[in-house]
């Protein structure tokens, strides 16, 4: 009997220094953002990277939106970057049509000084027969 009372005692008074501490922290409206911590969950994206990686892409899609799509696959497609000294060879290019809107997938090669990788990809025309790049992403 004598452990079963301090076996309760103890759940007690740990229920109490519990609630001591919540009642004594801050409110969220007194908390502080450390902005030195880093984590790497996200790692932080550089504005350099990003601005070839688009010059990148827009080379790409002007590669696919002027491909001969009946021959691509017989011979890859090659492009080259000249801003960012990247190049890379488009694999396949597949086009669907809804209405007057084509759109046509591809993946792509893109080789730099820091590696190869794949990427897949989309490109559609917009209404003034324009092409637009509505996905480029690293296929991992």
């Amino acid at each position: 009997m004598m452990e079963g009372t301090r076996l309760v005692l103890l759940c007690l008074f740990a229920a109490a220094l519990s609630g001591c501490t919540v009642i004594s922290g801050k409110g969220l409206e007194e908390a502080a953002v450390d902005k030195s911590l880093t984590t790497a969950s996200i790692p932080p994206i550089d504005p350099a990277v990003a601005a070839e990686t688009l010059s990148d892409s827009r080379t790409v899609r002007n590669a696919v939106s002027a491909a001969d799509i009946t021959t691509v696959d017989a011979a890859p497609l090659a492009w080259s970057n000249a801003d960012t000294g990247a190049s890379g060879t488009i694999t396949a290019i597949k086009e669907t049509r809804a209405g007057e809107a084509v759109c046509r997938q591809f993946t792509t090669s893109r080789q730099r000084f820091d590696g190869v990788a794949l990427y897949a990809g989309e490109a559609c025309t917009t209404g003034q027969g324009e092409w637009t790049l509505t996905r480029f992403s690293e296929d991992r």
